[in-house]
């Protein structure tokens, strides 16, 4: 333990300490010049602005869009980005190695899968607790920093243990080629019992990933609300790109590494899940070391305790509080919506994926990979020439874009008109732009929302607020995709591939594509554009009906759906049918 503090405080610079005394304004300046922020003699602006008949403040805008110096790639900050990367790479690892791992070689039933991914994903509810520790516990006198060195270590121990484990035989049995046999009976019946040793060491894993995305998030909201408003957000385009591109590496090696037959490729050699995770344990290592050293985080401003945190958030006047601001409650209920009707889907997909379309390891990585280029095209392209562009528009044709692109293959698919994994895959690659919209705009809101001192709480809020709704979205789906027969989750009833079947499966999917369609009339809720969003801060007063809806509806719906999504991942209660199961045999 006495370890923890030394390392968290090395590389802290005791210069701040010396431009205490100054006024604020000065202090900043002097530290932002120093390390990631332009500085500008005042009188040199002003005298420029008044040859060119500009104003100070315009000239200064634009001067500060075109300064160079405005980066993330300093030595003092380059471990920002760098852990961004990082973390997005081991987040898509986790995603990555669902499917050959748990529904190849572990053999798990499709809503079992669909359970088990959910519950690994439930630390994305705790960005809101995170927020509040980053935003009111510093650390050496770092509120951002020390979490974010944590992450790293977090995330070290979970895939160590991982990556230390004995891996059992398949599943299913293999036949002299590798392939798998679905409609034998399987060859390790007792694999099933074994999942539980991966699920919560990848729920560790994410838990980590997560606690240094809140701290990355409040350091990168600090940097961004010191650009000036003309090109606000070009930061957070930016790192969103290199977020994107740890994603990416991340599908090149798990396509290339983990395209065993075992895994549900083609190849008839593999990286060991142990090995992947041991590969990930070294990265993750290494970073704790490039976080301390090249993350920089502001002067401490004065920060609040627990209790006046959320005193100041819940009490004070509409353009200062966030809870009781009906602006923010709008932007919440409307990220809880979209999020929760675009989730829902049904259990016959990864079975349609898997069979039907028969995707394989590399090509499904590869398509990723081509997905994740194209988001980060058009996050550049964003950045350059739509920076002003309308939110609420972008988001409804980024709505209606996923769900046709989706609907057209896989209805050719589930039909035997085209069953080819390279035409399936397509619309990983055309659903990315939009999918890039919904994301990026939503970060971009809570730039406009958040205020000084209450970035983590801010971010957090809209990220717990968000992510609540997915386990309740998944416990849905697989109630609803249960009423449906004969059953979506048996892989038999696709090797059959009988018509009546394939009609069952068209209409489970035709229910999922007319619901993740009801988000569109959430839009209205968003401001459109960063100027309203700063309007309505100012002139919206509180609501406190909008406030308990938006607390409420969360608190009742996450239990219930983590409840139904734990019962489903157990043997023991997966068959009982209000859960989505097929009913339980009596004993």
């Amino acid at each position: 333990m006495s370890f923890w503090p030394h390392v968290i405080c090395w590389g802290k610079d005791d210069e701040f300490s010396q431009t205490e005394h100054l006024k604020p304004w000065q202090s900043q300046a002097k530290d932002l010049e120093d390390y990631i922020f332009f500085h500008r003699s005042a009188s040199t602006t002003k005298a420029a602005a008044e040859s060119s008949g500009e104003s100070a403040e315009e000239s200064t805008s634009e001067e500060a869009c075109r300064d160079e110096r405005i980066s993330l790639w300093t030595w003092r900050t380059c471990g920002l980005p760098i852990g961004g990367f990082i973390l997005a790479f081991l987040n898509a690892t986790v995603t990555g190695v669902s499917y050959g791992f748990f529904l190849g070689y572990m053999g798990l039933d499709s809503n079992v899968l669909m359970s088990i991914t959910s519950l690994m994903k439930l630390p994305q509810v705790f960005l809101l607790p995170f927020g509040l520790i980053n935003d009111c516990v510093p650390i050496c006198g770092y509120n951002r920093k020390p979490y974010f060195v944590a992450s790293f270590m977090v995330c070290s121990g979970a895939l160590l243990s991982m990556s230390l484990r004995p891996l059992p035989d398949p599943y299913y049995c293999q036949d002299p080629d590798g392939w798998y046999d679905n409609l034998l009976p399987p060859c390790n019946p007792a694999m099933h019992a074994e999942k539980n040793w991966y699920v919560w060491p990848m729920f560790l894993l994410v838990t980590g990933v997560q606690m240094g995305c809140v701290a990355g998030e409040g350091l990168l909201l600090e940097y961004s609300q010191s650009e000036p408003l003309e090109c606000r957000g070009k930061m957070k385009a930016e790192f969103t790109i290199v977020t994107m591109a740890g994603s990416l590496l991340s599908s090149a090696v798990i396509g290339v590494c983990m395209n065993g037959k075992e895994y549900l490729g083609t190849f008839d050699w593999s990286m060991s899940f142990n090995g992947l995770m041991m590969l990930c344990f070294i990265i993750s290592t290494a970073l704790i070391l490039i976080s301390v050293m090249c993350t920089y985080e502001p002067p401490k401003v004065e920060r609040p305790s627990f209790r006046a945190h959320i005193e100041s958030s819940w009490k004070l006047r509409c353009n200062r509080s966030l809870l009781q601001c009906k602006c923010l409650g709008s932007v919440l209920l409307f990220a809880f919506i979209t999020q929760f009707f675009a989730a829902i889907t049904t259990t016959a997909a990864p079975m349609v994926r898997s069979q039907w379309a028969e995707v394989k390891v590399l090509q499904q990585q590869v398509f990723q990979m081509g997905g994740m280029f194209v988001m980060m095209v058009a996050t550049w392209l964003y950045k350059v020439y739509f920076l002003q562009s309308c939110w609420r528009r972008a988001i409804f044709i980024a709505i209606v874009s996923v769900t046709v692109l989706d609907a057209i293959p896989t209805f050719l698919a589930v039909f035997d008109v085209i069953r080819n994994q390279y035409f399936y895959l397509g619309e990983e690659i055309l659903g990315a732009v939009p999918t890039t919209a919904l994301a990026l705009i939503l970060n971009l809101m809570v730039i406009e929302l958040s205020e000084p001192g209450q970035e983590g709480l801010c971010y957090g809020l809209v990220g717990t607020v968000m992510h609540s709704s997915q386990p309740f979205s998944t416990a849905v789906s697989n109630q609803v995709s249960s009423l449906f027969t004969p059953s979506l989750s048996n892989p038999a009833n696709y090797a059959l591939d009988a018509p009546s079947f394939r009609e069952t499966v068209a209409w489970s999917y035709g229910l999922a594509y007319a619901t993740s369609l009801l988000g569109i009339f959430a839009v209205p809720l968003i401001p459109k554009q960063k100027l309203h969003a700063q309007r309505r801060r100012k002139e919206w007063k509180r609501s406190p009906f909008l406030t308990s809806l938006v607390i409420g509806v969360p608190a009742v719906c996450l239990p219930y759906g983590v409840l139904v999504l734990f019962l489903t991942s157990q043997p023991e209660t997966a068959c009982l049918r209000w859960i989505g199961g097929q009913g339980c045999s009596p004993s």
